[in-house]
């Protein structure tokens, strides 16, 4: 078959393409890379005098779906006549796909160039030479997706019978029946159990982190290196304890499809992506209580949802977190009129004021914001519901926060002691090794010293902190145990307590409220909720909405309307007297003066009382004085309605109309007054007091 060559083809290079599809097959199929490298020398032999070895695709495979820089290499000499002849071991060295090979077929076409393989000579431009390399392509990449598929169904089928075939997480080995155990290290045990205990009492994983390394503990990482696999301590990140949350093999399940591949045009060719996550209800295999678990399968679905909600960039389905933010109520509010989560912004002197506003109209359609209220009042209003629903299971909650403050502590200073044993064994060990190496042997002594040194720093610093540990420990005395079980009868003085963070709040709260649609009524001045529990009830609320340019801090509407009918009477002093005598006070919660009065009518624009001016009415003391009386004859006149008065306001002074003094009833009881009097006086019997 060597006629097909010629001398038009060997004045140009032979080029020898070398590949293997991974580092495994590098490494280990030598011969395969023996035969291969042979080439070069068939090369020679059927005469050509240049040849070229392309082997920069060593661990590269040829399925297309990942870039071969000598296999470009191979297309450009091809392409611009410098090869004459292009070697491979087979056709699957060349391509595993057809539109590879086709495009190096279709231009060795178009430059005259020849296809050499170990079974003979092929000339393209020949149709039945033409034919029989399609085949050949056909052929191999037929017999990559036959491979493959075995490959694919055998695997499944261990899937789907809890075979694990995958790397175990930290805390687990492989053995027993199921392929997975629990690592017999009971430090490790416990270390993984606590992570799981401080996200269920912190509730957010950022807290979880801090905590870790607030209180320098350390997490156990699986470390591999040089095939080994070695377990180092450590303080956790952020990644490793959200990848510990989320392993379903933690709640004793075996979970198989749990993320999938996407495959994407990039280019001229195809792009593949893994680790794209899946439902749960989508992943393939899922077999619950295949092995043991450090957590149940109800606290794993429990963190799943609490990571999810705390989630801030899914805001429109989720609340997010608990912040140390005073809105108790972001991310729990929703519009009724589009359907958007609320926003909060923070006003007043200190930014502690929280303020609920939607912003979906005014970003989107640039319209005004569909509503906007104050939140203080709103939340004094929910809170006192929920306090009122939660009111039986105050004590409850006082007591299981006992035991959980006690169970953390203890299970720190477990963690902690185990650390101890850790430690001391390490020591142990290298002083053992240090006692066997030979003592002239200075350079493998020294090292081994070293060691030693380094392990007894390490098991004293252990027992260090467990020492401190077990002295800030503290009981509860029996005192303390009665004053948080009254706490638990008495939620109220618990929620308003200054100690209460606010971050604490917001977990009670989304605990029992899934949402809060609102509405703001303006006609009625009032703020509509519609409160959803977690259980499924829906509870209908109406909160008093603050006029506009008014807050809590302003003064009533009623103490306003009745200092603008006082002002008609009475001087400042006096209204100030009136409103402290009927228990009135200003908006802030002080006592009313003379200056206070005259800053709410100039405020409210009320016009003060001008004692000259004329007018119609007296007061009892003017009245008494016209009357030529006293006070309390007046007084008893009103009372049995003989005189008639009228008041401003309850418990404010009586006015008197001028003319009603000239009244006949007045003045016969006048009459009858002084006749009385004058008869008392001329009693014998009466005793007059002198003054000396």
């Amino acid at each position: 078959m060597t006629d097909k060559i010629n001398d038009r083809h060997r004045s140009r290079a032979a080029y020898v393409y070398i590949r293997q599809s991974t580092m495994q097959q590098v490494r280990h199929n030598l011969e395969s890379s023996r035969r291969q490298y042979a080439l070069e020398e068939r090369a020679r032999e059927l005469g050509f005098r240049e040849v070229v070895v392309i082997d920069d695709d060593l661990g590269i495979s040829g399925a297309g779906n990942r870039e071969r820089p000598g296999f470009g290499r191979l297309l450009t000499a091809v392409c611009n006549g410098q090869a004459g002849a292009v070697l491979a071991l087979e056709a699957s060295r060349l391509a595993r796909n057809n539109r590879d090979w086709h495009h190096l077929i279709d231009l060795c076409v178009l430059t005259e160039a020849v296809v050499v393989d170990a079974e003979g000579v092929y000339d393209p431009r020949v149709l039945n030479d033409r034919l029989l390399l399609g085949l050949k392509g056909t052929m191999s990449e037929f017999e990559l997706g036959i491979l493959r598929q075995r490959a694919q169904e055998a695997y499944k089928q261990k899937v789907h019978r809890g075979e694990v075939l995958t790397r175990v997480p930290t805390g687990y080995v492989r053995g027993g029946s199921c392929g997975i155990e629990m690592i017999p290290d009971r430090e490790v045990q416990e270390s993984i159990r606590s992570v799981f205990r401080h996200f269920e009492r912190l509730g957010t994983l950022r807290q979880v982190l801090l905590w870790y390394h607030h209180e320098k503990m350390l997490l156990p990482l699986m470390h591999v290196r040089d095939g080994m696999h070695e377990m180092v301590w450590r303080l956790p990140n952020y990644q490793q304890l959200l990848r510990i949350l989320r392993n379903p093999a933690y709640a004793g399940a075996f979970a198989y499809g749990r993320t999938r591949s996407k495959v994407q045009a990039a280019g001229d060719r195809p792009r593949k992506s893994s680790g794209h996550r899946v439902a749960l209800e989508d992943w393939q295999v899922l077999i619950k209580d295949h092995h043991a678990a450090y957590v149940s399968w109800d606290r794993y679905m429990e963190n799943q949802h609490i990571l999810a909600s705390n989630r801030t960039k899914s805001h429109a389905v989720s609340c997010g977190a608990a912040r140390e933010g005073s809105a108790l109520f972001a991310g729990l509010l929703r519009c009724a009129r589009c359907g958007h989560k609320l926003h909060v912004a923070y006003r007043g002197r200190d930014g502690h004021a929280p303020r609920y506003y939607c912003m979906t109209g005014n970003k989107q359609q640039g319209k005004p914001s569909c509503l906007c209220f104050g939140g203080l009042r709103v939340e004094q209003a929910v809170v006192e519901v929920v306090l009122e629903a939660c009111g039986t299971a105050g004590v409850e909650a006082s007591r299981r926060a006992m035991e959980a403050g006690e169970a953390a502590q203890v299970q720190k200073r477990r963690i902690l002691e185990l650390a101890v044993e850790r430690a001391v064994y390490d020591a142990d060990r290298a002083r053992r090794q240090y006692d066997a190496v030979d003592p002239e042997n200075r350079l493998v002594a020294a090292e081994l010293e070293a060691r030693w040194n380094a392990a007894i720093r390490q098991a004293g610093e252990a027992r260090s902190r467990l020492d401190a540990e077990r002295e800030s420990m503290s009981s509860l005395t029996d005192e303390q145990h009665k004053r948080l079980l009254a706490l638990g009868g008495n939620l109220h003085a618990a929620w308003n307590a200054p100690e209460a963070p606010a971050a604490l709040k917001k977990r009670i709260l989304r605990t029992v409220v899934h949402e809060i649609i609102v509405d703001v009524n303006h006609d009625a001045g009032q703020i509509e909720l519609r409160i959803h529990w977690v259980g499924g009830v829906h509870t209908e609320l109406k909160v008093r909405k603050n006029k506009s340019g008014r807050n809590e801090q302003a003064t009533g509407l009623d103490v306003v309307e009745l200092v603008r009918k006082l002002a008609t009477a009475q001087s400042d002093s006096l209204i100030a007297a009136t409103l402290n005598r009927l228990g009135h006070r200003t908006g802030p919660g002080n006592s009313w003066n003379q200056t206070r009065v005259k800053n709410l009518r100039r405020q409210n624009q009320i016009p003060a009382f001008v004692p000259e001016c004329e007018r119609s009415w007296l007061t009892m003391t003017e009245a008494a004085r016209e009357l030529k009386t006293g006070m309390g004859v007046v007084r008893t006149m009103i009372k049995h309605g003989i005189l008639p008065a009228s008041q401003l306001a309850s418990g404010a002074p009586w006015l008197i109309q001028k003319d009603d003094i000239k009244n006949k009833a007045v003045q016969n009881h006048l009459k009858f007054v002084r006749k009385t009097v004058s008869i008392q006086r001329e009693d014998k019997n009466q005793t007059l007091m002198t003054y000396d």
